[in-house]
Parts: structure tokens; sequence; C-alpha cells
């Protein structure tokens, strides 16, 4: 497999995922959002936001940890795990950062004062 293909398959596979995560989570995060901005105008932007996180976050992980030297196409399904960990890993590190805010919120609405 050549390093482009590879990076490829690389690159799509953590687009697809990070897509799956999104429409997974798009009806009921607008939901959350609305509920906790106020607007719909305010949720949507939120949203949005919240979408492009999840692809970005992922798609730096496997870019920058990507290794295109000579020798590396030896072992794709090791790139392939690598990328699976890494795109995972990027969801992860997104949808923490979005749940924290969120319970952040649902909590102050629950208990005012208590930040």
């Amino acid at each position: 497999m050549s390093n482009i293909t590879l990076i490829l398959v690389q690159v799509s596979l953590c687009f697809g995922i990070s897509m799956a995560v999104i429409a997974l989570l798009r009806r009921h995060l607008i939901d959350v959002l609305t509920d906790t901005c106020g607007t719909p105008k305010r949720a949507a932007f939120w949203l949005m936001f919240t979408q492009l996180m999840l692809v970005i976050a992922p798609l730096l992980l496997v870019i920058f940890f990507t290794d295109a030297k000579p020798g590396i196409n030896d072992y794709p399904a090791a790139a392939i795990k690598d990328t699976l960990f890494q795109s995972l890993f990027g969801i992860f590190i997104a949808i923490s950062m979005v749940g924290r805010v969120i319970w952040k919120s649902a909590t102050a609405e629950v208990l005012p004062g208590a930040e």
C-alpha cells in the first residue's frame, strides 16, 4: 500500500467515525443545547461548533501521528489500528470537553451558586 493510499484510508476512517458519532449525538444534543442556550439560534451555533470539534480533534491526532516513513507500508494493519485509536481518543477528548461544559451548565441550573 502506498503512503498516499494509506493516509487517505486513515483520514477516511477517521472522518467516517466522526460522522457516525455526530449522527448519534445530533438529535439529542440539539435539545440539550436549546435548553442550555435559551434560543434555537444559539443552540445551532454550538451544535455546529461541537460537530466541527468532533471532526477536527480526531483528524488532528491522525494527521499529526501518521507516519509516512519508508517501511511503514509493511504493516498497514498496525497503521489502521493506530488510526482507530487516535480517532476514538480525539472523539473522547472532544466529547469530554463538551460534556463538561453541559454538565456545569446543567448543575448550575439545578444548584444555583454551586460552581
